[in-house]
């Protein structure tokens, strides 16, 4: 049986499944188990921002006091969906700006581009490569660590020689598009992706992951703000770092599956049932 390379499932997300000693079998996602390293951080100040920039757009257009009028709940159930919608946006634009730079590097020209942010990025991109002159070894290719139990598509491979430095270096990059470009996750998946043991090839074939720096690249860029490269440190400590996501990854999923918890005591006097006898709950 064939290894396989990531496949969609549903929502979008990437599973990622390769045989390992005969089995298929599924490995954690990269980009997924990095949010066990400081995710509430920047999601409880990323959510109050989304929703009250909501609100006031709704106070001004009159949506919000008609929504109330109507129904009080509504509109609170209105303003709750605002970090998802934004970060659902975020997460369409910058898939549109991968796959048109991914186009762009297949055929050595831009594609058209109806959404001005995204042709904007794109052009950054593009830009950013020439003034650098950033080279592309490879790109959009899948990950696997089977030993740690990991993979992940790794944006690609390039060389670069950094300002001041005589050599140019082979390095790990990662487009990125969100409103930070140097959140510690995104180091830890670079690191992932650095010391991954295996590129598995669309057709199920497969070849050892080159020898990159350990300096990786963001390239990050923003509608609204100038492009920018962030050199990432990827030694064995961001990935030891790493790895401690993955194994926070793997003990929610066997707790999942656990039962933690049994039944609430019932009255003390009542010593008809041993607490072995009782019919014991669910994590739910």
């Amino acid at each position: 049986m064939p290894p396989r390379t990531a496949v969609q499932k549903k929502g979008g997300k990437r599973r990622y499944v390769r045989v390992v000693d005969g089995v298929p079998t599924e490995h954690i996602n990269v980009t997924g188990c990095t949010r066990y390293w400081g995710e509430m951080n920047w999601a409880v100040p990323y959510g109050a921002k989304t929703v009250s920039e909501k609100f006031r757009a709704g106070k001004e257009s009159g949506i919000l006091d008609a929504l109330y009028d109507a129904d009080p709940e509504s509109a609170v159930q209105w303003l709750k969906k605002a970090p998802y919608e934004d970060r659902d946006a975020a997460g369409a634009k910058g898939t549109k700006v991968h796959q048109a730079f991914e186009e762009y590097l297949k055929a050595g020209t831009v594609p058209e581009i109806d959404d001005l942010d995204v042709a904007k990025m794109v052009d950054d991109l593009v830009d950013m490569c020439g003034v650098y002159g950033i080279e592309w070894e490879r790109s959009e290719q899948t990950v696997f660590n089977s030993e740690v139990g990991y993979a992940g598509t790794m944006d690609g491979i390039i060389t670069i020689q950094f300002p001041g430095e005589t050599e140019r270096r082979r390095c790990v990059a990662d487009i990125k598009t969100s409103r930070s470009a140097n959140k510690a996750e995104y180091a830890l998946q670079l690191a992932a992706l650095k010391y991954g043991a295996t590129i598995v090839h669309d057709d199920g074939s497969e070849e050892p992951m080159p020898e990159t720096d350990e300096i990786g690249v963001i390239l990050w860029v923003r509608p609204e703000q100038d492009p920018q490269i962030l050199p990432a440190v990827l030694d064995d400590t961001t990935f030891q770092h790493f790895k401690f996501c993955v194994a926070m990854a793997y003990a929610e999923k066997v707790a999942d599956d656990r039962v933690l918890f049994l039944p609430p005591l019932g009255d003390p006097t009542d010593d008809t049932k041993l607490l072995t006898e009782r019919e014991v709950s669910s994590n739910e």
